[in-house]
């Protein structure tokens, strides 16, 4: 098998022509592999615009191989599109937060301090940002759903801004950078909040999720920045 793709979670393997393995770290509870599969397979029923799922077994699960390029690849290589991509991002997106999908975690249980703010109904991804998104002949696909759970649709904005301007691998001393990322960040807020004047409880979600970012494995300097946007 060929490697295709890593992360920090997973590894993606080639199986076959029409087969891909996501094989886990070790570092990765069974639970949460266990959890990623029963998501995939529930939301796959409501959602098609996502890889079909075949089994989970030896710690991975296996799926369908989808022949796309990440979204976020195709925002770097043409920038003059952008504005094209992000619309397409945020009709999917939208899609998802039209969708309640019963069996998945609730986002209460993993916010128990704060009912009000994340309760809800919406289909929330969780990790929804363009390198979890494939373009496929036009057609845009949704992939990683270990995140996925039922809430507050703000949460799942908020942390895709936040994975936007702070995500990933980026350096503080490239301003090119940093700019880029604050104008692709605002680009997506716009998008999605497109003909609504005043979005009730979204400055709380934004600092609900940054703080709760900060406990995950991140980098030196995306911790940097989420506890500067925080004062």
């Amino acid at each position: 098998m060929s490697i295709i793709g890593s992360g920090n979670t997973a590894m993606i393997q080639k199986e076959s022509e029409t087969i891909v393995r996501k094989q886990f770290h070790d570092s990765i509870p069974f639970a949460a592999i266990q959890q990623e599969f029963q998501n995939h397979q529930r939301i796959r029923h409501n959602f098609p615009m996502t890889p079909q799922v075949y089994d989970c077994v030896n710690r991975s699960i296996r799926m369908e191989y989808l022949s796309g390029e990440p979204l976020g690849d195709l925002m770097q290589c043409h920038p003059f599109r952008i504005w094209r991509y992000m619309t397409k991002m945020v009709i999917s997106q939208k899609l998802l937060h039209a969708l309640s999908i019963a069996g998945l975690p609730l986002l209460q249980e993993r916010y128990p301090d704060h009912d009000r703010l994340v309760g809800g109904t919406a289909l929330c991804h969780g990790d929804f940002h363009p390198y979890n998104l494939l373009l496929v002949k036009e057609e845009l696909y949704v992939i990683d759903w270990m995140d996925a759970s039922i809430g507050n649709p703000l949460m799942d904005v908020a942390r895709t801004f936040l994975l936007i301007r702070y995500g990933g691998r980026m350096s503080l001393r490239n301003p090119a950078e940093r700019i880029s990322r604050f104008i692709l960040s605002h680009l997506y807020r716009v998008c999605y909040f497109k003909r609504i004047r005043k979005v009730t409880g979204f400055k709380g979600c934004l600092r609900l999720c940054a703080a709760s970012r900060l406990e995950e494995q991140i980098t030196p300097v995306e911790s940097v920045l989420l506890q500067r946007f925080l004062k």
